[in-house]
């Protein structure tokens, strides 16, 4: 029980250090990060699915471009989504990037009264998947199916913002590639507008996230990654 209780602490706190790893890239790609929504002063948490957005804290972040155009955005911990296909169906990733932070509410989804608070797909920028284990294929390939249910456009190449700097959507896992699955990390990379990093209890692994060095390697709504391609 103990050993169970300190794996799922591990698993928390490797998914907060997932979240903060994003709102690095934000703040490397020029966002401003305000914190929002403070519970009794401390920056609360949503370790897990369950419980209203409106009772956590996230992060909004806010770009200035050129054009004296404004980006802004809301970058949350365990937010539920509306799938793209299904106004009914749902999946909650472990974070995510929100063009709003009024999420929806209904009763309809328990089979009691309880409420559901969810971004509608509408509202979905992207969204990251932080899995404390080792790369494996069903693993990856799994993710793929995610990215599909929440944004196809990532998968059939319907993207319309050339421009945006906004990450793709990404698994971040704690492990390290083998041959077998970097090489289903550089066909998935190629193929759709993802991000698959790994080595992410290391600080180069880290790296490859938040880094002003790599981040233009990282694929963004506008592109696809340009990792181990050729020069």
């Amino acid at each position: 029980m103990t050993l169970a209780e300190h794996s799922k602490r591990i698993s928390d706190y490797f998914e907060i250090s997932c979240y903060h790893m994003i709102i690095r890239y934000y703040e490397n790609i020029g966002y401003k990060l305000d914190v929002q929504n403070l519970q009794g002063g401390k920056f609360k948490y949503k370790c897990s699915p369950i419980g209203l957005l409106k009772n956590f804290s996230y992060f909004k972040a806010t770009k200035v471009f050129k054009e004296e155009q404004e980006d802004t955005v809301y970058l949350y911990h365990n937010a539920t989504v509306q799938s793209a296909f299904d106004d009914k169906v749902f999946t909650t990733p472990d974070i995510v990037v929100s063009k709003t932070n009024s999420p929806e509410e209904t009763t309809d989804y328990y089979l009691t009264k309880k409420r559901l608070s969810y971004i509608s797909n509408e509202d979905l920028v992207t969204f990251c998947e932080a899995k404390n284990l080792l790369p494996f294929p069903e693993l990856m390939i799994g993710f793929i199916g995610t990215v599909y249910e929440l944004k196809p456009s990532c998968i059939n190449g319907t993207i319309h913002n050339p421009k945006s700097e906004h990450i793709a959507p990404s698994l971040m896992m704690s492990g390290t590639f083998n041959k077998p699955t970097k090489r289903i990390r550089e066909s998935l990379e190629q193929r759709y507008y993802v991000n698959l990093f790994d080595n992410l209890f290391n600080n180069a692994g880290e790296a490859s996230v938040v880094s002003k060095t790599y981040i233009k390697e990282n694929a963004t709504l506008g592109k696809k990654s340009s990792r181990g391609k050729k020069p």
